[in-house]
């Protein structure tokens, strides 16, 4: 952030001043030792037929820099010493008349200087708190107009990858259906997964979903509640590429136990279940998920591998880099990941 940068000698010092303020007590004794110094230097040097003149200037940068309170306690001192170093032996009140005067007038005029310096002073503070203000003002328009452009690339970037996943997926879906309508019905479905990762994505502040979130999103779309869908595990958030895959892999898990498996029965059922576990060496840890079927049909392995087995290997085996592998086991289909946890997109836990 960019602050005010005064030009001068004087904005530079009273700058220094309101970034430094002095207290109270030091300032009185700053501008006592000030003026002495120069009633000296007066008395010494410059003749007595213009005793005032010399505190003048040395009155306003008191004011300018110390303060209005100083200010005027510099124009009673000075008034003082300079009615010293003037008064003549016998006078019958210390000066004379027209010294009165004289010393009358130079009060007033330099209280009015001081006053005047005050309200100078007063006018650089809020102009000085007004240009940091304006430097603050720019610096946020700044980092918003970067995080804008940020945005704007990663909007793009995600309506690419969400194109070709579309792409991809209608064009499976459409190489292995049997008809037009089973593959408008199936492209469909797949295609209501998707919307459902995105909004996961969009809703949350972060570009990130909830495991428990997609699993339970996966479930309720097939109506699958209570004992027969059961899922558990810790709280772990995925990136979005990875959101976006697996929310259309457990899709692809539940449409095919509902169609054959499990669910397509009244008593079979689905656990789903993941744990960060350590590494075999104990040293980097892993994801581990499983899917496991009981209670359904008796499982026969397919003799054509169909989009959702490939889909669910091949994909999430390139998004998360690690092992996956599903088993047609007579008992219930498996299906399961084991992949190093910095390779699965973890956002946090």
């Amino acid at each position: 952030m960019k602050k005010y940068e005064p030009s001068f000698v004087v904005d530079r010092a009273i700058t220094w001043s309101l970034n430094h303020p002095i207290a109270p007590l030091p300032s009185y004794a700053i501008s006592t030792v000030t003026i002495v110094a120069v009633a000296i230097a007066r008395a010494q040097l410059v003749t007595s037929l213009l005793p005032w003149l010399l505190f003048v200037p040395v009155i306003l940068i008191l004011g300018l820099l110390l303060g209005k309170g100083p200010g005027v306690y510099a124009t009673l001192l000075s008034a003082f010493l300079a009615a010293v170093t003037i008064a003549g032996p016998g006078t019958p009140f210390w000066l004379t008349g027209q010294q009165w005067a004289a010393t009358t007038v130079f009060a007033a005029v330099s209280i009015s200087v001081v006053m005047i310096a005050a309200e100078l002073r007063a006018a650089f503070r809020r102009l000085a708190t007004q240009a940091d203000e304006q430097a603050r003002t720019n610096a946020l328009l700044i980092e918003q107009d970067e995080r804008l452009r940020l945005l704007n690339g990663e909007l793009g970037h995600r309506i690419k990858n969400l194109l070709t996943i579309v792409g991809a997926v209608a064009a499976q879906t459409l190489r292995q259906a049997g008809d037009l309508k089973t593959a408008n019905d199936a492209l469909a479905s797949r295609l209501a997964a998707l919307r459902k990762a995105t909004e996961f994505l969009t809703a949350s502040e972060s570009d990130s979903a909830d495991l428990h979130a997609l699993a339970s999103a996966a479930f309720d779309a097939h109506g699958c509640h209570g004992s027969r869908c059961h899922y558990e595990g810790p709280v772990i958030r995925f990136n979005a590429q990875v959101t976006v895959a697996l929310a259309l892999a457990l899709h692809e898990l539940v449409t095919n136990a509902t169609k054959y498996g499990a669910l397509s029965n009244d008593v079979g059922r689905v656990d789903l279940s993941w744990a960060i576990l350590p590494g075999p060496n104990g040293d980097e840890p892993r994801f581990s998920l499983t899917w496991q079927e009981r209670g359904g049909p008796e499982v026969r392995v397919p003799t054509r591998r169909g989009f959702g087995s490939l889909m669910i290997e091949r994909s999430l085996r390139s998004y998360f880099r690690g092992d996956t592998a599903i088993t047609f086991d007579p008992a219930g289909v498996v299906f399961r990941i084991d992949a190093p946890l910095a390779g699965a997109g973890v956002e946090g836990k």
